[in-house]
């Protein structure tokens, strides 16, 4: 397996200091949260090269409370700036040679459809608009990335954080009214916990759909923290010959992870999950 991590949760980290950790432990690959103004193009592809450490994908930084951000949205102009946003994440992982772009169709963060609907009609009206609204953004989205050769995986998060697309059944559904052939899965292991009643059969149901995984323990800290059985999960996965990165995403204790990760009593555990996360995985590699 190739191992990469997601370097939101690192904040505001320096990316030299993010590239030399994973350096350090044995990373081949980085995921970089879709900020593209964050990043000068020049100073990733420097640090790549330095490292030897590839971004292998870039996360679409979907938050609720952040403008241009909600596919779904009932707003045109929100939906539209959104798309603008997806289209700017392709553009930002085509020039730092990043093959994926990550997209979530409704925000994290918004977990009902707009409006707050309380009634159960009201509420299946909404969210049938709002899907109908995201798969057109996504399918924008998807049709721009085509043309800059970049793959986009959407994402299902756990029901608690959204509202839209929560399991694997829903994201292939999604996928199928889409219709782009661009369009592919992005799992990760903490949603798919709370969603999935298997994880290594979700996988084999994915098959070769998936092209990127984001992993962490049950309880969403490094591998080997919680009770996730990672090792059929790998065997899962070498059964579907998945050829993506296995990308750690791990995240300290709190109902906030936006800020638990930056909390300074938390710093310590940035290499400390780093390096126990591809240990342990590794390790289970090698009974396989």
């Amino acid at each position: 397996m190739r191992y990469a991590l997601s370097n939101w949760i690192y904040g505001e980290e320096p990316l030299r200091h993010t590239f030399e950790r994973l350096e350090r432990f044995g990373y081949e690959g980085i995921e970089l949260v879709g900020e593209p103004e964050r990043y000068p193009i020049s100073e990733v592809r420097k640090l790549s090269d330095e490292f030897g450490v590839q971004v292998t994908s870039v996360l679409g930084w979907c938050i609720a409370g952040i403008p241009g951000r909600d596919l779904a949205s009932p707003d045109e102009a929100e939906r539209a700036a959104a798309v603008r946003y997806g289209e700017a994440c392709v553009d930002f992982a085509q020039a730092v040679g990043a093959p994926i772009v990550v997209l979530i169709p409704a925000p994290a963060g918004r977990v009902a459809p707009s409006g707050e609907p309380g009634e159960e009609q009201t509420w299946n009206a909404g969210y049938r608009s709002e899907w109908g609204y995201a798969v057109d953004s996504v399918r924008k989205a998807a049709t721009y990335a085509a043309t800059r050769n970049i793959t986009v995986g959407l994402e299902p998060i756990n029901r608690y954080e959204t509202y839209l697309v929560n399991s694997l059944s829903q994201a292939l559904s999604f996928i199928d009214d889409v219709g782009a052939d661009n369009l592919k899965l992005h799992l990760d292991t903490f949603h798919m916990g709370i969603e999935e009643p298997n994880l290594a059969e979700a996988m084999r149901r994915a098959g070769e759909s998936l092209v990127n995984l984001h992993v962490s323990d049950s309880n969403r800290e490094a591998p080997g923290r919680g009770h996730t059985d990672f090792l059929g999960l790998l065997q899962a996965l070498r059964e579907i010959n998945y050829q993506g990165a296995l990308t750690l995403e791990p995240v300290p204790p709190g109902s906030n992870p936006l800020l638990t990760t930056q909390m300074s009593a938390n710093m310590r555990l940035r290499d400390i999950y780093a390096e126990e996360g591809i240990n342990y995985l590794k390790q289970l590699e090698q009974q396989l």
